[in-house]
């Protein structure tokens, strides 16, 4: 694809931003047909289409390095890759506890700030060691419009929960647990003072009381966008990026941001040890971590960025839609990466143990 003709169809998502400004001046024609390819793993659907978009295509379009992805993203895998000491993943994205696990694990490079310039990034992108930070999301409560057409309509978890109330047909997030585990102790009425460490015990306590209620529990995030998106349900968890992209599609639905669980700002870039292509993933990381690159996955995904920098860049009907806009961090559940860290494990086996019973 030439210049112009990349340009072109990066404008309807970047929408002029700065992104397609930092791509001024770019040639292909001087792109090494030698590089090796930088392989990233991500999450498949919108969030694929949004990195390849956002990061991907205009990373080799600057750097001539070309990218190749393995989905869907599985940290699991990442792991066992590591323990058999046969990685095949240059980069990728990880969540708050993920990187916690890893950095215990060793799983993980130090990043490079020989080629990753530190002084195009925010402090709160470089909060854990061995990773920059790229975006916030959160798992919000979704509902029907057609069935809660009014003010009368689902504003809390305890709300989810409540089916006298709110009678209809519920889809859960089944895994990683962590979101749906706080959820649940929301809905029990646990407050924000004292919220960890989790009572484990009360959560399932919690869960049993809305578990004959739920038709689906959802564990990819495209199943849980058809379930939207097909009105399959009339009241979801969703993490907020793929409600958004599903809402702009037509689904007849609307985001509560009261009490959204949302994820710390550890989530980031890393590159695995052993990375078959460790320069290429810093410089991959270098760019994807600046403010443009930031912005324009905001546009797409609605995931809230950790460069400060790249708010300047976005308009504010995009803003108010991320987790970090004041109105929404102001009334969100914010999650404690380190306590899941600690026991994400053995959680995530009683959940799948407590849905088979």
């Amino acid at each position: 694809m030439g210049r112009r003709d990349f340009i072109k169809a990066l404008a309807a998502a970047a929408q002029g931003s700065a992104l397609v400004s930092a791509l001024g001046g770019l040639s292909l024609g001087g792109a090494r047909a030698a590089e090796t390819p930088v392989t990233a793993f991500v999450f498949g659907g919108a969030w694929k289409r949004a990195a390849q978009t956002a990061f991907g295509d205009p990373f080799t379009a600057k750097t001539g390095i070309p990218m190749q992805y393995q989905e869907p993203y599985s940290f699991a895998r990442v792991r066992a890759m590591h323990e058999a000491k046969a990685q095949q993943i240059d980069v990728f994205s990880a969540q708050g506890a993920e990187i916690l696990l890893a950095n215990r694990s060793n799983m993980l490079m130090p990043i490079d700030f020989n080629i990753v310039d530190r002084s195009q990034l925010s402090a709160s992108q470089l909060r854990a060691p061995n990773v920059v930070g790229s975006y916030t999301l959160s798992m919000v409560i979704c509902y029907n419009k057609k069935k809660w057409p009014g003010d009368d309509h689902p504003r809390s978890w305890a709300d989810f929960w409540n089916v006298d109330k709110f009678p209809g047909r519920r889809a859960v997030r089944r895994a990683p647990p962590i979101w749906t585990i706080d959820a649940a102790l929301k809905a029990d009425g646990v407050k924000e003072e004292g919220f960890y460490p989790l009572d484990i015990d009360r959560a399932f306590r919690s869960l049993d009381r809305i578990k004959p209620h739920v038709k689906a529990w959802w564990s990819d995030n495209a199943q849980a966008q058809q379930l939207m998106e097909q009105e399959e349900v009339d009241l979801i968890t969703m993490m907020n990026g793929r409600a958004t992209e599903s809402i702009n599609n037509g689904a007849p639905f609307a985001i509560v941001w009261n009490e959204a669980i949302t994820e710390s700002d550890r989530q980031g870039w890393v590159v695995p040890v052993g990375s078959p292509n460790p320069s290429g993933a810093m410089r991959f990381i270098d760019f994807v971590a600046r403010p443009e690159p930031q912005a324009a996955f905001a546009r797409l995904l609605y995931y809230a960025p950790l460069n400060s920098k790249a708010f300047d860049l976005l308009a504010p009907e995009v803003a108010t839609q991320l987790p970090t806009h004041p109105d929404n961090l102001r009334v969100a559940h914010l999650m404690n990466a380190e306590w899941w860290a600690d026991n994400y494990v053995q959680v995530q086996r009683r959940m799948e143990r407590w849905l088979q019973s």
